[in-house]
């Protein structure tokens, strides 16, 4: 946990987010599903962020959003 307190933060992005599902999924995938719980959480913090930074247009934005996938 040392490693982490040098880190600079920076602002969190879709891209950022996208990273660490890839990275949790592998995890999954090696350890099993102790970790689907952390995976769900960063999928909806990444489906909050989408919400957030995508200007509202009704029925268009639902059908841009990329699905989300478990991991298995």
């Amino acid at each position: 946990m040392d490693d982490w307190s040098g880190r600079k933060w920076e602002p969190v992005t879709e891209e950022r987010l996208l990273r660490a599902i890839d990275v949790l999924v592998e995890i999954a995938k090696e350890h099993g599903s102790a970790f689907d719980p952390m995976l769900e959480t960063v999928r909806q913090e990444l489906h909050d962020f989408r919400t957030r930074h995508r200007p509202e247009t009704g029925a268009e934005s639902q059908s841009t959003e990329m699905p989300l996938q478990k991991a298995g």
